[in-house]
């Protein structure tokens, strides 16, 4: 690895050891450059890197890197961009309900558990963004948001939903699970929209 930046600023690629993409990205984390702020895109040898499966980094060995560019946020600046354009990464988990309910409904398991599966993992990066972004913004979990209650509250509801089609999926009743998600997970879905800017204002 000859060339390693953060934000534009060169370090010095010896003093960040590793072995593979997946270390070399550990050790950068405790380096002062990086600490306390958030990985938000990664460069590999010029092109964009992201993992489709998880621990994907650790078969990218660092005899394959030239050159590696990592751009980052503060906590702060990306709990900002969450609220101000979280409610897009929301609609597009919505707009991607119908299809999934239909699949299983249909019968097509399969097809719908893939889908499925790539959809809890959307949501649950939204729910940490959440967590994140109250954290940083100061916001206690008593914190009232309008008629939806508490902040906590709130979340407490929508995994226990999440719990709950999880359980469902484990016993194969596929017309029940297409039920909770079209009816409670949408709706949920549809107050977490109209949440993200009273948590914003909330947090000025």
């Amino acid at each position: 690895m000859n060339i390693l930046t953060v934000d534009g600023n060169n370090l010095t690629a010896k003093e960040i050891t590793g072995a593979n993409l997946e270390e070399i990205l550990m050790n950068l984390m405790d380096h002062p450059s990086v600490n306390n702020r958030i990985i938000t895109k990664v460069l590999v040898n010029g092109d964009s890197y992201s993992e489709e499966v998880p621990h994907a980094a650790l078969e990218v060995e660092r005899t394959t890197i030239e050159s590696l560019e990592l751009v980052t946020k503060s906590a702060e600046d990306l709990s900002l961009h969450f609220m101000e354009n979280g409610h897009y990464f929301v609609d597009m988990l919505r707009k991607a309900l119908p299809k999934i309910v239909e699949e299983f409904r249909m019968g097509d398991e399969v097809e719908a558990n893939e889908h499925f599966l790539s959809f809890l993992e959307s949501l649950h990066l939204v729910i940490n963004m959440m967590e994140q972004t109250k954290v940083s913004m100061g916001l206690g979990d008593d914190i009232e948001v309008a008629d939806k209650g508490s902040i906590n509250n709130f979340m407490e509801k929508l995994s226990s939903t999440l719990s709950n089609l999880i359980s469902i999926q484990e016993q194969s009743d596929w017309i029940y699970l297409a039920d909770i998600l079209e009816y409670e997970l949408d709706n949920a879905l549809c107050d977490l929209i109209d949440i993200l800017p009273l948590m914003k204002k909330a947090g000025h």
